[in-house]
């Protein structure tokens, strides 16, 4: 992915600085453009709340959006239907020229119709045409020449068309999307004596992979077994390696998935993955387990 770097120069004393963002906004499913995109840019610091600006996406999706303010800043995305994405900007920091919104598929289908429906088939799209019930050139803004016209029946067609090969387009992006998942990971792994997962799990792309795999195959089950090294007695161990489990089974939970699908064992130390007569076999076997059932 191309990275796009925020161009800052110091104006003054006052530690202003010129931020000038450009790219492109997208849905992640199906890579469509999106346009009429909000974005806003704005500083964290109560004292710069007077400089701000904003703007949307043109057509292909392509934004550019500058200001003068004091740094921190936040740099927000949002539209009807896809959600709201924001990335918090520091001095040196660096932003993907790519961002890219979660849109409903009902959402992307009707973008995706805005984008391509034709109704009169004279290859200017209906947004972009000032006559879009009745078949004209390019050159003439969508609009016929004297004696050129369309029959209601062909533009009907044409509609129809547009919007099939709208649903389809949407319907195969998802349908991409979901067959692409992966099995879930075979292994999360902890600190010694730690079962704790981290407070901020749900950008762990493990937890992720597995929750995406099981919001996107509803049928499917997982075990999952928490295991522990040699270090502390065999009744700690036991004790450790059921928190973990446990631990894991609710960062999963949290994540929407129906605990009936989710079924729990610990082992403690006796089951181990690597030998423990060294700290690197003690490290892998301090986990927790994946499997289909």
């Amino acid at each position: 992915m191309k990275i796009l770097y925020f161009f800052v120069a110091f104006l003054s004393f006052n530690a202003f600085s010129q931020i000038s963002v450009e790219g492109v906004v997208k849905d992640e499913k199906t890579l469509t453009p999106l346009e009429e995109v909000r974005i806003q840019l704005r500083p964290i610091s109560k004292k710069g709340a007077g400089y701000w600006t904003g703007t949307m996406t043109k057509k292909n999706g392509l934004y550019k959006v500058s200001t003068s303010m004091k740094l921190p800043a936040t740099i927000s995305y949002q539209k009807e239907g896809c959600g709201k994405k924001s990335i918090k900007i520091k001095e040196g920091d660096k932003v993907p020229s790519e961002v890219f919104l979660d849109c409903t598929d009902d959402a992307i289908k009707a973008i995706i119709i805005e984008q391509t429906l034709d109704t009169d088939g004279d290859g200017l799209v209906d947004k972009d045409d000032k006559c879009p019930k009745e078949a004209g050139s390019i050159e003439n803004e969508g609009c016929p020449v004297e004696g050129d016209s369309v029959s209601d029946k062909a533009a009907a067609i044409a509609k129809a068309e547009a919007i099939a090969k709208a649903e389809a387009i949407a319907k195969a992006a998802v349908e991409k999307k979901n067959s692409a998942i992966p099995p879930p990971p075979t292994s999360i792994y902890f600190k010694a004596n730690d079962f704790n997962v981290s407070l901020s799990y749900k950008n762990n792309s493990r937890l992720n992979v597995i929750g995406d795999f099981l919001l996107n195959n509803l049928s499917a089950k997982i075990n999952i077994e928490g295991h522990a090294s040699s270090d502390g007695s065999s009744e700690y161990n036991m004790a450790l390696s059921e928190k973990r489990v446990l631990m894991v089974k609710q960062a999963l939970v949290d994540l929407g998935i129906n605990p009936s699908r989710l079924t729990v064992k610990s082992f403690g130390e006796d089951k181990p993955a690597q030998s423990n007569s060294t700290s690197q076999g003690r490290s892998d076997n301090r986990r927790v387990v994946i499997s289909m059932q």
